[in-house]
């Protein structure tokens, strides 16, 4: 690939809004890098097609993808466009690549996997036997719109930005499998509730060793993405599990996300305000003084809630992963939580509200480490870096 100024990237939108937003701020960084960078997306698949031939130039064009959109452009007689043109292409996961198995194997010959967590990273590297490239990125922070607000004029206390999803429940998902695979699937969830740092993989793996069995990595990959939907339902059991914790210890909570009018713990001190778009949420907590956060199960990755509440001038409040650990400091930048205490949570964040000094130092400390390190700026930077390397 050629330097920065000669380097033409296309960034592809996608319909998610969260992601477009990414895509969006991906593109302006590389274009303040010197890049020539076209917006792309696939509602009119023809017309795409004829942008993308237009701009690109065989041999000298990466395209960049969040969640594979635009990876399946192919050109009329059925190829792939992107083998035509000898792109270096990028698809940036933002969840499990158990869930990506199609886009994995999808045939694009110059092709890497961005990965939000790096265990997400071995993976590929483990159950597609290396012959997949990927590579550990991290979701990024974004500013929300208008003039900075100062910590002492933010009128909420603690915000939840999260939909909650009471069907994504281990009773319905064991009672999905036949006997014997509902089994080991209870034991895999059941054995992450007790041992929270590990992943979905390990749980799975767990289970068959136990029982003197050794799976070759095939068959595991296999298994692991038939019981793929453990992920899905820890992550609403966490999420239920922390809301619940703090409106029971009187802790009033600011909730936005679909699903949460069906939360049957304590209502009293919550207000609901049900889905709003990705960009509304970031403008919402401008207005926190305090950002919750529960990690999706991510256990070496991290969040772009937490970096967008640090660049918001708020407190990001979540709990740990490996490496959040290795590279946020508690009470500094940061505030960690246990999610196997959470009545501690709960005493932190009543104390810390109190200390409106201390909260607003541990914001700003916060801020100037995001604002130097976790941009969608310093991510396009970053992954410039990669390409360059192609």
């Amino acid at each position: 690939m050629k330097k920065n100024e000669e380097m033409k990237i296309i960034v592809f939108e996608s319909a998610i809004d969260s992601l477009a937003a990414f895509a969006y701020q991906m593109a302006e960084g590389f274009r303040q890098a010197g890049c020539r960078v076209m917006l792309a997306d696939m509602q009119n698949t023809g017309k795409t097609r004829q942008s993308v031939m237009e701009f690109a130039e065989k041999g000298r064009t990466a395209a960049l993808f969040f969640n594979h959109t635009g990876l399946n452009l192919l050109t009329e007689d059925g190829q792939s466009i992107w083998n035509l043109l000898e792109a270096d292409c990028y698809d940036y996961i933002v969840d499990h690549p158990m869930y990506y198995h199609a886009a994995l194997i999808f045939p694009v010959e110059r092709l890497t996997f961005v990965c939000v967590d790096e265990y997400h990273h071995k993976f590929i590297q483990r159950f597609y036997e290396k012959k997949v490239k990927s590579i550990f990125l991290p979701l990024a922070g974004m500013i929300a719109s208008g003039p900075a607000m100062p910590f002492e004029d933010k009128d909420v206390d603690v915000i939840f930005t999260g939909s909650y999803n009471p069907e994504q429940n281990a009773e319905a998902y064991v009672s999905s499998f036949e006997e014997e695979a509902g089994m080991l699937w209870k034991e895999g969830y059941e054995w992450l509730l007790e041992h929270k740092e590990r992943t979905v993989e390990e749980a799975v793996e767990q289970c068959f060793l136990k029982r003197g069995i050794k799976p070759d990595n095939l068959s595991l990959r296999n298994i692991i993405q038939m019981f793929r939907n453990i992920d899905g339902a820890l992550r609403t059991q966490m999420r239920m599990n922390v809301v619940k914790a703090l409106a029971e210890s009187g802790m009033h909570l600011h909730v936005y996300g679909n699903g949460w009018e069906y939360f049957e713990g304590e209502k009293r001190n919550l207000t609901i305000y049900g889905r709003i778009s990705f960009r509304e949420s970031i403008e919402q907590m401008k207005r926190a003084k305090i950002v919750l956060n529960v990690m999706p199960w991510f256990k070496a990755g991290s969040h772009d809630r937490i970096y967008t509440a640090m660049l918001n001038h708020s407190v990001a409040c979540t709990d740990a992963s490996e490496y959040l650990s290795q590279t946020l400091t508690d009470r500094k930048n940061v505030l960690f939580y246990s999610i196997d205490n959470l009545d501690g949570l709960a005493e932190q964040l009543h104390k810390w509200l109190k200390q409106p000094e201390l909260l607003k130092e541990i914001a700003e400390e916060g801020y100037h480490y995001a604002k130097i390190h976790h941009t969608w700026q310093n991510r396009a930077l970053e992954l410039l870096t990669w390409m360059r390397q192609e």
